[in-house]
Formats: C-alpha cells, structure tokens, sequence
C-alpha cells in the first residue's frame, strides 16, 4: 500500500480508534499538538501526522518529565530590556446621586 493509497482519518474515525471524543481530536488539532488539513468545512488527518503525534506522545507522556515540558512549553516572546507594562484595576465608582 502506497502512501497515497492510506485515506486520511476524520476527526470522528480518529476518535474511535484512540477511544476518546471527536471534540478531544478537534482540541488537540486547534492546539496544534495533531496536524491537520481542511477540505471545504470539514477536517481530515493524514496517516503520518497521527504516527507522528502518537511518536511525541509515547517520548512525552502524560506526566511529562522537565526535559519534554521544555520541549513543549510556550514561553512566548521575551524582550530584552525593554520597559514592563504595569495593568491595575481601576477603582471602583460609586453610584451616581439620583437627582
């Protein structure tokens, strides 16, 4: 069987097989964690791209050690030096004297 012989899977085919929800399958592929294309409104996943979350899984399991949460976590963007923005709440009005 050819690669392009393999058909991608559905959101809802992927889910059974892995014994979890459709919606837990739409998660990780809005995450990011599981590749995925669209075809018109409808999502599919190509065969390599679940072997290939299913590899990153079995190195990083659930209870991720230090080494594969680094690998995994966002950080976001540092900017050195630069000035820190400093976000407070307003204080509270008080109510307007009905006239």
């Amino acid at each position: 069987m050819t690669k392009h012989d393999q058909r991608p899977f559905t959101p809802e085919t992927l889910a059974d097989l892995w014994g979890v929800s459709p919606q837990t399958v739409r998660n990780l592929i809005h995450r990011r964690e599981l590749r995925a294309y669209r075809v018109g409104r409808l999502l599919r996943i190509k065969p390599d791209a679940v072997e290939e979350y299913e590899r990153n899984a079995e190195q990083c399991p659930t209870s991720a050690s230090d080494a594969c949460e680094a690998d995994i976590a966002s950080t976001g963007t540092t900017i050195p030096d630069a000035a820190a923005i400093s976000l407070r709440h307003a204080p509270e009005r008080k109510p307007r004297a009905r006239q």
